[in-house]
């Protein structure tokens, strides 16, 4: 099966509370562009992240709300900003390295929520079933071009809400594929189920 590759740049998700706490009361995110995922958005609006190794400015924020303060950071960036984020799906945030999030209102510490987003395929429950995977099962995907690379561990996660694609950050991308920002698609090849 291919499979569409899409590479996340360092984001953050924020909950209503925090998103009130940096822009403002009753404060709404604009939309800059959609993602791929339905209802999902990337905001026009951005936010300073500062830990005690460093600082990355304009951080994109990503939305809508939701539950829980999270910053998806990169491999690189944590080496640059001196911490030891740990490599979690999105939402397992404990014991990971909190923050110091800033907006034009106010800021933010959150005492832990910054990861490397694991390396996760995005089913709609039709199309799992039809290659007899499940949620949470970790499998292998292949690369194509001059670069080829197996990437191992992908977690599959299955919603009826998702559309079919593959999400790897900017050092997994820069390592793996022949990729540059005017490229509108690259494509891996589901390989092996590993567990």
């Amino acid at each position: 099966m291919k499979i569409k590759i899409e590479i996340s740049g360092r984001h953050c998700h924020l909950s209503l509370k925090d998103l009130e706490i940096l822009f403002g009361k009753s404060y709404q995110l604009k939309p800059l562009k959609p993602l791929s995922q339905p209802g999902q958005f990337a905001a026009k609006e951005t936010v300073s992240l500062e830990v005690f190794g460093g600082r990355i400015d304009n951080l994109r924020i990503l939305g809508p709300a939701r539950g829980a303060t999270q910053v998806e950071i990169s491999r690189t960036d944590a080496s640059r900003l001196k911490i030891n984020s740990p490599v979690r799906l999105s939402g397992d945030l404990k014991g990971s390295p909190g923050a110091k999030l800033i907006g034009p209102k106010g800021t933010v510490k959150i005492k832990e929520g910054v990861i490397i987003a694991e390396r996760h395929i995005h089913f709609d429950p039709i199309s799992a079933k039809k290659l007899g995977l499940k949620n949470n099962q970790r499998v292998s995907v292949r690369t194509g071009g001059v670069r080829s690379v197996t990437f191992n561990n992908v977690v599959v996660r299955i919603n009826k809400d998702f559309s079919l694609a593959l999400h790897i950050d900017i050092d997994e991308a820069n390592a793996g594929l022949n990729f540059n920002r005017e490229q509108k698609v690259e494509y891996g090849l589901l390989i092996t189920k590993v567990g």
